[in-house]
């Protein structure tokens, strides 16, 4: 890793008292600052991971001039998106309050990582998840799970229902494994983030590649080991896939209505027009299949023409702006 570069590790954890400890034991020295949010955990979480992260050798931020430190956040059970959105928030105060640059003065670019607290995320994949932002080669990394035998069968069709369905909708059409928070994020991305809507709960992977792929920051995926225990999901599926389907229709919406019928970031105004009259056209074509039946098969045969152009175009459109070497191309 680049000397220049600190590594700064947002951890989540909620009532995780039988796996924080290995977790935090775990994070190597590579890692300069830890950043612990305990989101209203009811067990031992928080009393465990203070105790393992001085037991490491951290020190607590502004107490010493340690350059292994860490800081804890405590907040009431508000959900890992909030955990970890309330994490990249704290990180921007530091660093707009020079507290970064004080205590790490050899550091001139920070890396965000986050990690999640229950022993699932393997350590020795984080030098792949830095390696594109210290190149200067990617906006954010995220990782893409190899070694799934262990993941329950539920969770696996999820996975794959979520990954075609991402894949149409953030502006990432090469993107696999949606739902690994296993990530790495430039610092100056963080801070042109808007963070005045979040998703608080599981899905916030899915909701910030939306918001990502709509302004166009460049996206990297590398493969990750998936650590699985045997341990109960805490995801509820029934409530969590169509909450978050009707999230992915509506932020397709708005990216089409911005890249397509507005023009951001879109440098040919017939590709606009073409896409925007084939996306309308198709959609008022399959309403009325309801309408006319005796043309049924001749409307259904338009409209699926109709999106196959929008998304051959789309895609096309996608990579030429992951390509660029500004980013992101929507403010």
């Amino acid at each position: 890793m680049s000397e220049q570069h600190g590594i700064a590790l947002i951890m989540p954890a909620h009532n995780e008292e039988r796996y924080v400890e290995d977790t935090i034991s775990s994070i190597p020295n590579a890692i300069d600052f830890v950043l612990f949010i305990n989101d209203g955990s009811t067990d031992s979480t928080l009393k465990i991971a203070q105790k393992c992260l001085i037991k490491s050798g951290r020190k607590e931020l502004g107490n010493s001039k340690s350059k292994l430190s860490f800081k804890i956040l405590n907040q009431e059970n508000l959900g890992v998106g909030s955990a970890v959105f309330n994490g990249l928030k704290e990180l921007i105060i530091l660093e707009k309050n020079k507290k970064l640059e004080k205590y790490f003065p050899d550091k001139e670019k920070w890396v965000v990582l986050i990690m999640d607290s229950d022993g699932q995320m393997d350590p020795n994949d984080i030098p792949n998840l830095t390696k594109p932002i210290i190149n200067n080669t990617a906006d954010h990394v995220k990782g893409n799970r190899i070694g799934l035998e262990g993941m329950p069968k539920i969770r696996k069709f999820g996975s794959y229902l979520l990954k075609k369905l991402m894949r149409l909708a953030s502006g990432y059409p090469f993107i696999n494994d949606t739902q690994c928070g296993y990530r790495a994020i430039d610092l100056e991305m963080i801070k042109l983030w808007d963070f005045s809507n979040t998703w608080d709960d599981y899905g916030y992977t899915n909701w910030w590649l939306l918001e990502s792929g709509r302004r166009s920051f460049k996206l990297k995926e590398v493969p990750v080991k998936s650590i699985y225990k045997g341990e109960k999901s805490k995801l509820k599926i029934r409530k969590f896939l169509p909450n978050v389907s009707l999230l992915i229709f509506k932020k397709l919406w708005k990216r089409g209505w911005q890249w397509y019928v507005l023009g951001k970031g879109i440098e040919s105004n017939a590709l606009r027009i073409t896409v925007s009259a084939f996306w309308f056209s198709s959609i008022s074509t399959f309403a009325c299949i309801f309408l006319f039946g005796k043309y049924w098969m001749f409307l259904l045969i338009y409209s699926i023409i109709g999106f196959s152009i929008v998304r051959k175009l789309d895609v096309k459109e996608s990579e030429r702006r992951l390509s660029q070497t500004k980013s992101p191309l929507i403010g």
